[in-house]
């Protein structure tokens, strides 16, 4: 059997340790110039100004929407082994993507066609560092004379770079032959001159040609100018002092990064999302997982218990990695404003391959951006927040959860009047929203912690772009989507129709079966994303009434089936569409939630006070306001009901010692000094933190489609076949924790520690 390397070509590019680099190539490698603190930090500055204004200037430079206002690039310096120096506030898990193909560059074009001043290199191969197609980088190395010093690079997505579907979200590829294609570097840029042969080659596969083109220049253009800053930084300061920076500040990271993972003990963390369909026309339920063991001041990452690659939902390693990596240094170090290069050097990745979340050669992989890559995410915020809430509170609180499971929204497509093309990216779901945390509600409306520069459009900007005119945009109510003992962030809802042009398509949309992310520690699940076509609804008698819909159930017409990946939607000059966001997962037992937090939400409109009481228990007084000893009274009832639907967990049910210090761990969940599990309000003991506390626990499984109305689903869809299984403290009734599981599935494995309990 031939072996399968780690190569790029045939799996995902995993670098060598060390990196074997062509010996003719000499490296600029001395840091050891005695810097005085003064020069350290404007020589810092100056390299993170550099970066910043690196980004500005692909901002203003490109002409795309999707980069301009959605933030979709991301730029960064390395040293010149391409190790991260410094990111932007732009796409975090970018990052990892310009350390792979700068290391792969080195490795496999050092020596032919050779790297040089005034180079620059172009990629957008998933299987050797970019997350998919449409994200593509330029990678140009820095020279002090005849050795490269370090490199600056940048991503972006381009707006359509070829495949079977307008947008180049192929969610109907069946392998990489039928996604975009895939270009491994090569030189873009040679001796600083742009090749027109090379950039036409890449601009022939787009629908788009002009605004791809514009914004490649954007990223020569930008990469240049960054170029020639740190050129002058080294001419003023010399090579030895700015390289001793570059190599004090991945130490700095490196260090502060150690710090915290030494407040965390010892132990073994894992959490489990499911998909669906992939690809269109698919009804089946994907598995994918994530398992996080510490050891000491080291991270050691797998994703065991994934399903096989399938369809379009793969990512390459390269996409695993990023997304990890984004959401932990998120949660643990975004005080080092994009320094992250030194916590990559402590977390180490055994993936296995030919899954889902780490594919090898030739699945597809372009939906990723809007599909797989944002459930990666939020997978590892989730299984991140639970090692850190083993941790002190200034940890654990630091942790950012799950984020939303797929980046809702769509890719509409069409002609204007002279029947030139466009395709509006609607990435008006920047607008976002946070998940809760263990002291705090999520933000409503609070963007995306892996994009934190990234806004949306303006309703006027959209309009003025495409043939569409904006119905509404609103926020969603709060309901039992998000709750909590925090609740979730809100996010938003919009609704567009064809303007001034006879129809559209909608080329990429996502409309889910079943909820994809769960809240820590008995939190309920996030929304749904949710989409609706109706056709013939009368919109020109509702102008002429002087009225713009609101309410897409009252008007007439007739409603498009919709899957969550279906063929493209065709839109008549009498066709609406709408879209929802996702409200964030809550943190902790809704049921456990203080009444006066629900008090304020519906003061504020944010939820209704019938939902108040279907979701929280929270009865109201004749007078207003909340009535307190009914509101005990009517949660005594709801959780007496879920412990009479549970099954219980063997044996009979021991306490912890009434004069036990009990150490809260978050939610429910604690340890005694003894080193036993232990649920906080029933003081129930859990066993050893050893083990699995949820063996001790009430076990309850609940349909998700019958779980609260924001979760049904038609009929039929593979939403039917999950389950909310929610883990009891025996005793009170109160949720631990809870999970979204396919019917038929093992649980996944939680959390054990190493040995003994937190301090």
């Amino acid at each position: 059997m031939t072996k399968i390397s780690w190569d790029g070509v045939q799996r995902g590019y995993v670098p060598a340790e060390p990196l074997p680099i062509d010996p003719a190539l000499p490296l600029h490698e001395a840091g050891s110039a005695d810097v005085d603190p003064v020069t350290f930090e404007v020589i810092r500055y100056a390299l993170l100004n550099a970066n910043v204004e690196h980004g500005q200037t692909l901002q203003r430079l490109c002409v795309s929407p999707v980069t301009m206002l959605t933030r979709d690039f991301q730029p960064s310096i390395l040293t010149e082994r391409g190790e991260l120096v410094f990111l932007g506030p732009y796409l975090q898990y970018f990052s990892n993507a310009q350390a792979l193909t700068v290391k792969w560059i080195l490795e496999h074009r050092g020596g032919d066609p050779g790297i040089g001043p005034g180079d620059m290199f172009l990629s957008n191969d998933p299987y050797v560092g970019t997350p998919h197609q449409p994200d593509t980088i330029v990678a140009a190395p820095v020279f002090v004379g005849e050795q490269l010093f370090c490199w600056v690079a940048n991503v972006l997505h381009h707006s359509d770079i070829g495949g079977s579907v307008v947008g180049s979200f192929c969610v109907d590829a069946a392998d990489i032959f039928t996604d975009p294609p895939a270009f491994p570097p090569f030189k873009i840029v040679e001796g600083g001159r742009l090749r027109p042969d090379l950039e036409q080659l890449f601009l022939r596969q787009s629908r788009l040609p002009g605004v791809v083109q514009m914004d490649l220049r954007a990223a020569v253009s930008a990469n240049t100018a960054t170029v020639r800053k740190i050129e002058a930084l080294i001419s003023r300061y010399g090579a030895d002092a700015v390289k001793t920076v570059m190599h004090r500040v991945l130490d700095a990271g490196e260090q502060l990064f150690r710090q915290r993972l030494g407040e965390i003990p010892d132990g073994t963390w894992s959490h489990r999302l499911y998909a669906e369909a992939s690809h269109t026309g698919d009804t089946g339920l994907y598995r994918y997982q994530l398992t996080v063991r510490k050891s000491g001041d080291e991270l050691f990452v797998d994703n065991a218990g994934t399903d096989p690659q399938a369809g379009s939902i793969n990512v390459t390693y390269a996409g695993l990695v990023g997304a990890f990596l984004a959401a932990l240094t998120a949660s643990l170090t975004p005080d080092l404003a994009g320094a992250y290069g030194g916590v990559y050097r402590r977390v180490h990745f055994d993936p296995v391959p030919g899954t889902l979340s780490c594919a090898d050669f030739p699945a597809a992989v372009s939906p990723s951006g809007v599909f797989t890559m944002e459930l990666l995410i939020s997978l590892a915020g989730s299984v991140i927040a639970k090692m850190v809430a083993a941790g002190p509170p200034e940890v654990r609180d630091r942790a950012l959860g799950p984020a939303q499971p797929h980046w809702y929204g769509t890719i509409i497509a069409g002609q204007f009047d002279n029947g030139a093309p466009y395709i509006a990216v609607n990435a008006n779901n920047m607008i976002g929203a946070l998940p809760a945390g263990s002291d705090a509600d999520g933000a409503d409306f609070g963007g995306h912690f892996w994009i934190p520069e990234g806004i949306a459009s303006n309703v006027e900007d959209t309009e003025q772009l495409y043939p569409m005119l904006c119905l509404y945009r609103r926020a969603l109510p709060c309901g039992a989507d998000g709750a909590g003992t925090r609740r979730g962030g809100r996010s938003i809802t919009e609704a567009y129709v064809p303007w001034g042009t006879p129809g559209m398509a909608a080329a990429l949309y996502i409309d889910d079966s079943f909820p994809k992310a769960v809240g820590p520690f008995g939190a309920n699940p996030s929304s749904m994303g949710r989409v609706q076509v109706r056709h013939g609804v009368g919109l020109a008698d509702q102008f002429a009434a002087g009225v713009v819909p609101q309410d897409l159930a009252a008007l007439p017409g007739t409603d498009q089936p919709v899957e969550h990946k279906g063929p493209m939607l065709m839109l008549g000059p009498d066709s609406v569409i709408s879209w929802t966001g996702a409200n964030n997962p809550g943190y902790g037992d809704p049921l456990a939630r203080d009444p006066d937090d629900v008090d304020r939400d519906v003061a504020a409109g944010r939820l209704d006070p019938a939902d108040a009481t279907r979701v929280y228990a929270v009865i109201w007084a004749a007078e207003g306001g909340v009535d307190r000893p009914a509101t005990d009274r009517q949660r005594a009832q709801r959780l007496a009901a879920r412990l009479s639907g549970a099954v219980p967990p063997a044996g009979e049910a021991r306490r912890a010692e009434p004069d036990a210090r009990l150490r809260p761990i978050a939610g429910e969940l604690g340890t005694t000094p003894a080193g036993q599990w232990v649920s906080l309000t029933g003081r129930v003991l859990l066993g050893p933190v050893t083990g699995d506390y949820r063996s001790a626990c009430a076990v309850r499984d609940t349909p998700v489609s019958e779980l609260a109305p924001e979760f049904a689903t038609r009929p039929g869809r593979p939403g039917e076949q999950m389950l909310l299984r929610e883990y009891l403290c025996p005793a009170t009734g109160l949720r631990l924790t809870t999970e979204l599981i396919r019917t038929g599935d093992d649980p996944a494995p939680d959390m054990v520690l190493a040995t003994g309990a937190p301090s």
